[in-house]
């Protein structure tokens, strides 16, 4: 992987310096230290895009009160990607706009008290899906960044979002349905919801609760205890 140039979309730039100014991290020059790092890994079997850069945060203009972690912006449609303006595109209507408010109004929050940011923040050559062993070879490079942010809000609760962040930021057996309650038997929840303890192989020391990601909400399982689990965690967050 040669250093390539870094070609931010306008409106991208825009966001960027506005997420610089706020949180005092100077993301271009983190951009920067990951690619280096990643340079001396060598070849890849999915190269990552230098030229578009990072994908913002997107940090709510309100007291934030929820920290949510994503895994990556690399979208299959290649031509979208220099319009993704900030993390899980939060910025614009969408399913997964509406997937992140409905978390919010279960908690009792809005999305003004959000603070979105994925462990890898830059683009893939494809969605990697299929090359997870990447992801935990590039992980170390991506974690010192992500808790650079996390010190940043540091009574906030966390929240990821899908199975591969809790796999990275655990183990690689680590299933989101687990914490909530599941019985592979009866396949319903059995049990009380649960969290990530600061103890358990967790990379990021953060007490922090696995959510699905948006598109398993049409499963069986999450769409019959998506409101349960978020009675339980809210419950958890004001004990």
């Amino acid at each position: 992987m040669e250093k390539a140039k870094i070609d931010y979309s306008a409106e991208r730039e825009i966001v960027l310096k506005q997420i610089m100014e706020r949180s005092g991290i100077d993301y271009k020059q983190e951009l920067e230290n990951i690619f280096e790092q990643l340079l001396r890994l060598g070849e890849s079997p999915n190269p990552v895009i230098q030229g578009l850069g990072f994908v913002p945060p997107y940090f709510g203009k309100d007291d934030i009160k929820l920290i949510i972690i994503g895994q990556d912006p690399t979208i299959r449609n290649e031509e979208r990607r220099n319009n993704i303006i900030c993390t899980l595109n939060l910025d614009k209507s969408g399913a997964l706009r509406g997937y992140v408010e409905q978390i919010c109004e279960g908690l009792g929050i809005t999305i003004d008290n959000v603070f979105a940011t994925n462990i890898f923040k830059y683009f893939y050559t494809i969605p990697p899906a299929q090359t997870f062993d990447l992801l935990k070879k590039h992980l170390p490079y991506n974690l010192e960044l992500l808790n650079k942010e996390l010190e940043l809000l540091p009574k906030a609760p966390v929240i990821t979002l899908g199975e591969p962040v809790l796999k990275l930021l655990t183990n690689d057996k680590a299933k989101v349905r687990n914490y909530w309650g599941y019985n592979p038997k009866t396949k319903s929840r059995d049990d009380d919801f649960d969290s990530v303890g600061t103890d358990d192989n967790n990379e990021i020391r953060r007490v922090f609760y696995p959510f699905c990601h948006q598109p398993s909400l049409r499963k069986q399982f999450y769409q019959e205890n998506i409101k349960k689990h978020l009675e339980s965690v809210k419950g958890k967050l004001k004990s």
